[in-house]
């Protein structure tokens, strides 16, 4: 058994610290630079579709997962009856990187060790699970198979004492035999903050960890992104000790019902950003299966969209508007995705890395599903989304793939703290040099703002612009790369404050 002591003490550390353009039309045959004003229609380009090259990982393609809307179903509110992963066996397994990623976030876990101490068990590191999940429900730190080659069967861990000290299980028979005795001695109050809770059922436990014992041996298991058991085990904890944060989404409940079986839920893991990440894909009725490629209309912070996605699906099924695949991306329904620190992680600090998620993962891989033209497609985002949404179409030029022809800026809020604390912020008053780099613009962008909304953020524009001011700025040096009888920007300021425009506007959006 390889460094099992050690190992035992840093995977239970890790586990245990708990878019007026209409339907953004083609551009002109022949003129890429050239663009529709709102509301003339434009022949079809004969130009070449576009097709977008994966960039995903193995791992992160092993980690996808397609099923059901589960919204309605409150998945933040249940952290033990999870709503994914329920078709069988999950390993998450650590190989060396992940955990020499994770230490060197959290150099708390190694006080004590000394350089060669650490130095001695990255040499020898062997990749262990770190925690399995059999039909939806997890299991972290107590009884583990070994994972492929290693000279371990399994083992699991006691306390004794203060110390919980890992045990080997040397095989299925050895397994079978101490397994009661071991799940017995879990029962004791000793272990309250360790493994079980009251909601076990402890016969379903024991036959989930033989389960696991048998898939390891078999190989007939599927992989979990790096993180996933200690998300889970840090919400438990949080929800059954701490009392929970708010993790709900915005929810029209008989709306969203009505639409439930239009939409397919996927789940994707992103090693750049660590993060597990949310996406619902949505048809109007009758194009499910359609083989003509429909633009997209992707939108960020979903937590607050499925309202929105409900009405423009009655939009295009009932002939105001061109019909669309319409995409919404969240994160996991383990953090809040309403918290503006969750929020700035993704469009602020992480930005770069959600553009490549976006970019080079999530719009190809969903092009090898379904029919996508990606041409006409819009990438939209709100606020700190708006922030992004402006970083995406001035980065876009550094791709190969283009995913996106139009964009939607929704109030950009430049002047949030989030924005300012970037260590490229003085990059962003200047559009990241895209007005530099590029003698024209073959993007189409609608900027749009709540003319009231100013008077709310006042306080926090220092020198800079407001965001109307900043919506207007942002369309004159767009078009001023432009033939002036073809803007590629828009501006519009709707009546209203800085979100509640947004429904109507991406009404107005799809339906022209």
């Amino acid at each position: 058994m390889k460094n099992t002591k050690k190992i035992m003490s840093l995977a239970l550390c890790t586990i245990l610290t708990a878019q007026c353009f209409c339907a953004c039309r083609k551009t002109t045959a022949g003129n890429p630079g050239s663009s529709a004003v709102a509301g003339e229609s434009i022949a079809s380009s004969d130009k070449t579709p576009i097709v977008l090259q994966n960039h995903m990982t193995e791992k992160e393609r092993s980690a996808v997962t397609k099923g059901p809307l589960t919204v309605l179903d409150e998945p933040w509110a249940k952290p033990q009856a999870e709503k994914e992963y329920l078709d069988g066996v999950y390993f998450e397994v650590w190989e060396k990187e992940d955990a020499m990623r994770y230490y060197e976030d959290h150099p708390e876990y190694l006080q004590g060790w000394t350089e060669e101490e650490i130095e001695e068990y990255m040499a020898g590191f062997h990749p262990y699970i770190d925690g399995f999940i059999v039909d939806g429900r997890s299991y972290a730190g107590f009884v583990m198979p070994g994972f492929k080659d290693d000279d371990c069967f399994g083992w699991y861990s006691a306390l004794e004492g203060d110390d919980l000290i890992a045990h080997e299980i040397m095989d299925m028979e050895d397994l079978k035999s101490k397994l009661p005795e071991i799940l017995k001695d879990y029962q004791s109050s000793k272990y309250k903050y360790y493994y079980i809770s009251e909601e076990t059922d402890v016969e379903v436990m024991e036959q989930d960890i033989l389960r696991a014992f048998e898939a390891m041996e078999s190989g007939s298991y599927k992989m979990l992104p790096v993180g996933t058991t200690n998300e889970r085990a840090d919400r438990y904890y949080k929800n059954k000790f701490e009392g929970g944060e708010d993790l709900s989404w915005e929810l029209d409940k008989d709306k969203v019902e009505a639409i439930k079986d239009q939409v397919t839920e996927y789940t994707f893991y992103d090693e750049e950003l660590d993060r597990k990440l949310v996406v619902h894909v949505a048809f109007p009725k009758g194009y499910e299966n359609t083989s003509e490629p429909l633009p997209a209309l992707v939108l960020t912070d979903a937590v607050w969209r499925f309202n929105d996605i409900a009405k423009l699906l009655k939009e295009m099924e009932e002939g105001r508007a061109q019909p669309q695949i319409l995409i919404s991306i969240g994160q996991d329904y383990a953090i809040c995705n309403s918290d503006n620190v969750e929020r700035a992680a993704l469009f602020c600090e992480g930005k770069d890395k959600f553009l490549d998620f976006i970019t080079d993962n999530l719009m190809p891989y969903l092009g090898e599903k379904y029919a996508i033209d990606y041409e006409n497609s819009t990438l939209f985002g709100h606020s700190l989304g708006g922030v992004f949404a402006h970083y995406a179409l001035c980065n876009s030029d550094l791709y190969e793939n283009q995913p996106f022809g139009c964009y939607i800026i929704g109030s950009p809020a430049f002047w949030s703290p989030y924005s300012r604390e970037m260590s490229d912020y003085e990059q962003q008053a200047n559009d990241y040099g895209y007005l530099d780099r590029n003698a024209t613009v073959n993007k189409r962008v609608l900027i749009t703002a709540g003319s009231e909304e100013d008077e709310d953020y006042e306080e926090w524009f220092e020198d800079g612009d407001s965001t109307t001011e900043s919506v207007a700025h942002l369309a004159e040096r767009i078009n001023a790369h432009c033939d002036p009888s073809a803007p590629m920007a828009v501006a519009k300021l709707y009546k209203s404050h800085h979100y509640q425009y947004i429904p109507e506007m991406l009404i107005e959006y799809v339906d022209k």
